[in-house]
């Protein structure tokens, strides 16, 4: 129990008085009493600085009624006070409190109740403050009312059973409580509607008679069949509560029974309820004590005994500020006592120290922000511990979705778990820990926990979910009932007497969790401002109860260890999508480009747009970058405990975990995969945390093994590092490098995939420094390499062509001892200097020996690309001594080339090739000899293609005209073939000539007359002196009609 209000006497009438309290009202600073002599006393109630109350006497009115007095209410807008007296309903002047007006219709009256509410004019709609005052006489309900200070008789409503109780529900509705029944009351309609409670059927067990309101044990339909007074109440918002005897149903302002709250009794019928805000209070003049429940939760939070109490008054609360009424007052016969209230911040902390969590969390969601200093950051730090709490109770799931709800930092959910889950987060001695993480000794844990024996004696009060008799418990021995399964265990016999506290606070000392969420309380007052007779009282803890303080020491293992892990994983992987989001969002590097985060971006509950500032313990002082650095590290913290709890419960998950991006702890990561032997993901781990050299050591360490290793048999050799080095990109070029030579020299073939293969990683790599690499491992590689760099992507860079080359010919020159493979690099060779056009011919020329027979020919293509075809020549002729060689090589050359024009007589000119060649046959240098065969074979095949005068002037005058038979031939053949081609070709031109002529005066015939009537088909209009066009259909239209401008459809039309 906690202290929510404390009684304060204000007055006392001597005992030889010969008048008691009857009634009790109470507005703005004044308080009246109607004695039971038919006198009203008005006081005016004055509060000193210092919290003292006095009460200073207005006046008296000693003929006020002419009996006791039974029932006062005011009305202030129409400063009318009413009261019942003698079975009528009088109206007075609130402030001289004079007789206006008895209501002669109201004889026989046995309550009555009012209501200020602002409607509107349904014809007008204009605002206006309503007054209205309901009285019930026997069955009959009677309604006044008071608009704009005018009084209006009203209506007359006759009911089922006689009128006990009147409450109002709203400006239109009101619930009367029959003497057998509740009906709702639709004064504007005129209409009567039973109100009805939900079928239950409960079997009251012993344990349960002091739980909450208690628990039904029958079955109804209505509200029927009671004997003692209905009452009824208005609570928050369009809340009520009807009690009857000991049974109590929530309904609404229309009268239907509330879904989110069950039906619920008292142990003992109360004579009156009252809501003040946030709490029902309840007066139970039998047992001279008043009962504070919370409507909510349906838990007992306070009984504050009062001798001989029999009125209870909760002034109503403002329009708008469902919190003014907080401060009531009750009376005895003889005395008036002013109900003040704790401070709310007092409450949370007296509940949260009596570990009822679940009433604190209920307490503060009910209350209104700005009563509380951060309302929300308490809630959620209640709800962190009860979710600890849960846990202690091997509630695991409940625990762990409640952490996920509030948006827990995981640092509080995993320290819950030993050092094997937890870490560094995990206390030294796992078996004496307390809450926070940090070990304890036992008796600063007892001091935390534990009240002393002499504040027991002191303070009799009970705790959430531990029964006093005759009173209710909570919810939480409830949920200590169950199982984590939900079953229900088998109830223990009862008899174990402890302290009140130990009952939920045993093994779970607040430390400094605690101390976060408790505010400093404020200073006691005396005992004698104190709400009279307070203390706290023992209580009964049944033996079950004992039980679960037992599993709350016993440290997790077996079945329990892993349903708990399995419940952790779920919570973290949920936290781990809201970080990732975060980060993604807020990385330095993209943030520039994608703006400010959003609350989509940040994954964050729309209930809480800001919760991913909870998860790191974000601070609004703080900078961006500190945010960031802290979401690093507690997503960090987040991985490293997943990757514990996937190793311990679920290995098949660690291989997912680690090879996707992730933040998880490289030390801890690393010792644990080799531990457990998991090399294979470890390689992965290594490469998403860009650990590259340490991947590549364990690589290199199982692939150069002799033997294959069982713990991983897919890393003995050297695929796995190639398919690794693949990855890389050319920032790591030095690894790369450093790596691919072991597998270069286990396996060449396969290692070269590391630099050719097509990806877009292998081709981004430095060239040259591959080159360089590969070129020092070994010729044929760097060959292989540049074949690929050149052919495959296509590099023009003359700098690898001359390379290339330049390894060509030094291989072919390391190959001399094998003529076969030199033969196959010859012909690269000469394909290559072919075929490439971006080598230096002058640098590759230098390269080649002029005296080597390996390279004559090689020499000839790279002097040919120089346009040194004579040179090129003397080699095929002279060197090579290969004619047919030498004609394909100027046949190459003409075919490349256009003829040179008639005049021109430059030898070295492709169009000259010819000329080149047989003047090197006829007239060689003084070193050779002339060749008249091949220069008569080439006049021969190619005569066509010399000049005739200098072609003859070549040739030997010893030479015979038979000789010659077979070049004249082909000459003249040339010669004719040219001039019969002309003839063909000016034939066709005349008559492609006199064929146009024709088609061109078929078209002058044609033709178009326009006078003045001429209308355009296609606009319809005349035509006149404008610009014309005839379509081919012979239509004459405007010249913009015609191509379409206006009416494409029928311009087509005309065309047809």
């Amino acid at each position: 129990m906690i202290d929510a209000f404390h009684a304060r006497p204000i007055l006392e009438f001597g005992v030889k008085e010969r008048f008691k309290v009857e009634s009790l009202l109470a507005y703005a600073d004044k308080l009246l009493l109607g004695l039971s002599n038919g006198t009203l006393r008005v006081y005016q109630v004055k509060t000193s600085e210092s919290g003292d109350i006095e009460l200073e006497l207005l006046k008296t009115v000693d003929k006020f009624s002419r009996r006791s007095i039974e029932l006062l209410a005011c009305i202030k807008e129409a400063q009318i006070l009413v009261s019942l007296s003698d079975g009528h309903v009088q109206l007075h002047d609130l402030e001289t409190c004079t007789l206006q007006q008895t209501l002669v219709k109201t004889r026989g009256a046995t309550t009555f109740a009012v209501t200020t509410n602002i409607e509107r004019d349904e014809t007008t709609g204009i605002p206006s403050i309503v007054s209205r005052l309901a009285v019930g006489v026997k069955r009959k309900l009677l309604l006044f009312s008071w608009q704009d200070e005018e009084f209006i008789d009203g209506k007359e409503i006759t009911l089922v059973g006689n009128v006990r109780h009147l409450t109002w529900a709203s400006s239109r509705r009101l619930v009367a409580g029959l003497a057998s029944s509740f009906v709702m009351v639709d004064i504007i309609e005129g209409t009567v509607s039973d109100i009805t409670a939900p079928i239950t059927q409960t079997t009251v067990a012993p344990a349960e008679e002091a739980k909450g309101w208690g628990a039904l044990g029958m079955s109804y339909m209505g509200m029927g069949g009671w004997g003692s007074k209905p009452i009824s109440t208005k609570l928050k918002g369009e809340e009520l509560l009807l009690v009857k005897d000991t049974t109590a149903i929530f309904i609404d302002e229309t009268g239907k029974p509330a879904t989110d709250k069950p039906t619920a009794a008292w142990p003992v019928a109360p004579d009156a309820i009252a809501y003040s805000y946030p709490y029902v209070i309840s007066l139970h003049a039998g047992k001279q004590h008043m009962e504070i429940r919370n409507p909510a939760t349906q838990t007992l939070i306070q009984t504050i005994p009062i001798p001989g109490v029999t009125i209870l008054h909760v002034p109503p609360p403002g329009v708008s500020l469902s919190h003014a009424g907080r401060l009531f007052y009750v009376a005895s016969p003889t005395h008036v006592y002013k109900m003040g209230t704790v401070d709310y911040e007092t409450q949370i902390n007296q509940l949260v120290e009596a570990g009822q969590l679940d009433e604190a969390i209920s307490l503060l969601e009910q209350l209104e922000s700005v009563l509380l200093d951060s309302k929300e950051e308490r809630i959620r730090e209640i709800k962190m511990l009860k979710a600890e709490a849960l846990f202690k109770k091997r509630k695991f799931r409940d625990s762990m979705g409640l952490f996920a709800e509030v948006s827990a930092p995981p640092e509080r959910a995993i320290r819950l778990f030993p050092e094997s889950i937890a870490g560094e987060l995990a206390a030294v001695d796992e078996e004496h820990t307390s809450q926070n993480g940090d070990s304890e000794p036992a008796e600063d844990s007892d001091k935390t926990s534990n009240l002393s024996k002499e504040e027991e004696a002191d303070n009799p009060e009970n705790i959430d979910g531990a029964p006093e008799e005759g009173e209710g418990t909570g919810e939480a021995n409830e949920e200590l009932r169950k199982s984590e399964d939900g079953k229900d265990q088998e109830p223990a016999p009862e008899g174990k007497e402890i302290d009140a506290v130990p009952t939920i606070m045993e093994d779970e000392p607040l430390g400094d969790i605690h101390k976060q969420v408790i505010a400093p309380n404020p200073a006691k007052k005396s005992v004698d401002t104190m709400s009279i007779f307070s203390g706290r009282s023992k209580i009964t803890l049944t033996s079950e109860a004992t039980r679960d303080v037992a599993i709350d020491n016993k440290p997790l293992e077996g079945n329990e260890f892993k349903r708990a892990v399995n419940e952790l994983t779920i919570f973290l992987a949920d936290t781990r999508l809201r970080l990732s989001k975060y980060l993604e969002a807020n990385n330095p590097e993209k943030q520039a480009l994608a703006g400010p985060p959003t609350p989509d971006t940040l994954g964050a509950d729309k209930k809480d747009p800001f919760d991913i500032d909870y998860v790191i313990n974000n601070s609004s002082t703080e900078s961006v970058e500190s945010q960031y650095e802290k979401a690093l590290a507690t997503a960090r913290l987040v991985d490293t405990t997943l990757f514990r709890a996937y190793i311990l419960t679920k290995p098949a998950m660690v291989g997912p975990l680690v090879r996707r991006p992730n933040h998880c702890d490289p030390n801890v990561i690393g010792k644990e995969l080799e531990k457990q032997g998991k090399f294979n993901d470890l390689v992965d781990f290594y490469g998403g945390k860009g650990l590259h050299k340490d991947a590549l050591k364990l690589l290199k360490q199982f692939g150069q093994a002799e033997e294959e290793d069982e713990r991983a048999p897919l890393l003995h050799g050297p695929e796995r590092t190639i398919a690794y080095l693949q990855t890389l990109d050319a920032s790591q070029i030095d690894l790369i490098l450093e790596y691919a030579k072991w597998v270069l020299e286990a396996s060449p073939d396969l290692g070269m995939e590391v630099f050719l293969a097509d990806t877009e990683k292998a081709e981004s790599l430095p060239r040259e420094r591959v080159l360089e690499f590969l070129q020092n491992a070994s010729k044929v590689l760097a060959i292989r390499y540049l074949e690929h760099v050149i052919h495959d992507l296509e590099d023009a860079s003359p700098a690898f062509h001359n390379r290339l080359a330049w390894l060509y010919i030094s291989h072919i020159q390391d190959k001399r001892d094998a003529p076969e493979d030199q033969e196959e690099w010859k012909e690269k060779l000469l394909d290559f200097l072919k075929e490439s056009k971006q080598y230096r011919p002058e640098r590759v020329l230098t390269d080649l020996s002029p005296d080597d027979p390996d390279f004559y020919e090689p020499r000839a293509v790279v002097l040919s690309h120089m346009g040194q075809h004579k040179r090129a020549l003397e080699i095929y002729v002279f060197k090579i001594k290969d004619h047919d060689k030498a004609e394909s090589y100027c046949a190459m050359i003409h075919e490349q080339t256009p003829p040179a024009p008639e005049a021109e007589e430059l030898a070295e000119t492709p169009s000259q090739v010819y000329h080149i060649l047989l003047e090197l046959y006829l007239t060689p240098p003084s070193s050779h000899k002339r060749q008249i065969g091949p220069a008569l074979a080439l006049l021969s095949r190619h005569g066509a293609r010399l000049d005739a005068s200098k072609a003859l002037a070549m040739i030997p005058e010893d030479t015979r005209i038979k000789e010659l038979e077979s070049y004249f031939e082909r000459r003249t053949r040339h010669a004719n073939s040219k001039v019969s081609e002309a003839m063909v070709t000016a034939q066709l031109l005349r008559s492609n000539l006199v064929k146009v002529q024709h088609n061109w005066s078929e078209k002058k015939k044609k033709f178009s007359v326009v006078s003045e009537e001429t209308v355009c088909p296609v606009c319809h209009k005349r035509l006149g002196k404008s610009v014309i066009s005839v379509l081919p259909g012979g239509t004459t239209v405007h010249y913009d009609c015609g191509r379409g401008k206006r009416n494409t459809s029928k311009v087509s039309q005309w065309n047809r």
